[in-house]
Parts: structure tokens; C-alpha cells; sequence
């Protein structure tokens, strides 16, 4: 089975989406991505600021406790 040549992709300077003039890359690959992707975003919980003398007892990742004590 002979490979298949895929055509050229241009990658923008300043970042940006990988434009791909293959069919194929064009409707699969990263240009095909946009903001209605089923691609999983992670749910990250909101941060909660504590302020007081005594620290949470079972405070979360990204959780502040501020001391004024």
C-alpha cells in the first residue's frame, strides 16, 4: 500500500491555528477545531477566600485562607 503525501501546512508566526491545505487534515486536524469543538474542556472549580483566625479545615486546590490573626 503506497503512503499518502499530505499537503503543505502553514504555521502562522504569531501562534494561531495550523492552516492545512489537505483535505483531510483541513476537516479533521487542528483547522477543523473551533469554538463549538466536542473537544473536553476541564471543569475547574472556583477559588474560595477565607478570611479569618482559623484556617478551613479541608480547604480545596486554589482555596486562599487569609490570617488576621
Amino acid at each position: 500500500m503506497a503512503g499518502r503525501q499530505l499537503a503543505s501546512q502553514t504555521v502562522p508566526a504569531t501562534g494561531g491555528n495550523v492552516v492545512s491545505t489537505d483535505k483531510v487534515g483541513a476537516a479533521n486536524g487542528v483547522a477543523g477545531l473551533g469554538a463549538d469543538s466536542k473537544v473536553p474542556q476541564a471543569q475547574l472549580p472556583t477559588p474560595k477566600i477565607t478570611v479569618g483566625i482559623t484556617a478551613p479545615a479541608t480547604p480545596a486546590v486554589g482555596d486562599v485562607w487569609i490570617d488576621t490573626n
